[in-house]
C-alpha cells in the first residue's frame, strides 16, 4: 500500500470536516476502536489549541462504525474572529480526530456560546495552564 505524505492542506482536504478519507485508506493500520468519551476529550483538546479559544464543551458524539459527528460549545475572547475560530477549531478537531481513531469526520459544529472581555470577564481563565500553575 502506498502511503500519501501530508504536508498542509491538500487537495482531498476540507477545512471544515477534514481530511477525506478513500476507500483504499480503510486498510491502513487498524486503530483501537474509541468510544464517544474518548473522542470528545480528542476533540476538546484539539480545540482549546486554537488561539481565542476560552472554554469548549462537547455537546454531542454521533458515532457508528466508519464515521463520526461532533458538537462543541465554545467560549472565546473579544479580539478574535469568531468565524476564523469556528472554522480553525472545525479543521483542527477533524484532523486530530481522524488522526487518532481512524474514523471519517463528517461534520463538527460549532456554536459559540459566549464571548468575554478582557479585564471585564476576570473570573473567567483562559483553557491554557497558565506558567505559575504548573
Amino acid at each position: 500500500m502506498t502511503t500519501r505524505p501530508s504536508t498542509g492542506t491538500s487537495p482531498g482536504t476540507n477545512l471544515a470536516t477534514g481530511p477525506e478519507r478513500h476507500p483504499a485508506d480503510a486498510t491502513g493500520p487498524e486503530r483501537h476502536p474509541a468510544d464517544a468519551a474518548d473522542i470528545a476529550r480528542i476533540a476538546v483538546r484539539a480545540a482549546g489549541l486554537v488561539p481565542g479559544v476560552s472554554v469548549v464543551r462537547p455537546a454531542a458524539v454521533r458515532l457508528d462504525d466508519r464515521s463520526v459527528g461532533l458538537d462543541l460549545h465554545l467560549i472565546t475572547w473579544y479580539g478574535h474572529s469568531v468565524p476564523t475560530i469556528a472554522e480553525t477549531v472545525r479543521a483542527v478537531v477533524a484532523d486530530r480526530v481522524a488522526a487518532a481513531t481512524g474514523l471519517r469526520v463528517a461534520v463538527v459544529t460549532v456554536t459559540v456560546d459566549d464571548l468575554l472581555v478582557p479585564g471585564v470577564d476576570v473570573s473567567a481563565a483562559p483553557a491554557t495552564v497558565r506558567p505559575e500553575d504548573g
